[in-house]
């Protein structure tokens, strides 16, 4: 599990925490019954306060994406992996109307932003 908190990100930092955690697991990174990082771990290597992991993990075993399995500690949920796969267009949507409505205000065509998506696309390939 890699985990970046940006100081510069306004968001909280238990916000950025749940966020990238969902993407990897959205990405297949981290898998079904995968064990986390212990709360103390994950944060001494942040260097943030535990308290702040544990209400990310508390948070997101509410809502569905970890489980909390006896003497191995938070895990990957098993259940509803699938709803939350369809969901993944969600961590994408706010930054993909952005980049439409810069485009549009620029003047870009719809091709032309199609284009340059393809070109960017086939460079990180």
């Amino acid at each position: 599990m890699k985990i970046i908190i940006d100081p510069q990100d306004p968001s909280p930092k238990f916000r950025q925490l749940m966020t990238q955690i969902q993407r990897q697991i959205v990405a297949g990174t981290l898998i079904p019954g995968e064990k986390l990082t212990s709360v103390r771990k994950l944060a001494a290597e942040l260097n943030i306060n535990p308290m702040t992991i544990s209400r990310c993990y508390q948070n997101m075993e509410k809502q569905g994406w970890l489980e909390r399995k006896r003497g191995v500690g938070m895990v990957v949920a098993r259940e509803g992996l699938h709803e939350r796969m369809e969901d993944r267009f969600a961590f994408i949507e706010p930054t993909l109307k952005a980049l439409l409505e810069d485009a549009r205000e620029v003047g870009y065509s719809k091709s032309e932003v199609m284009a340059l998506v393809m070109q960017h696309w086939e460079e990180d390939d």
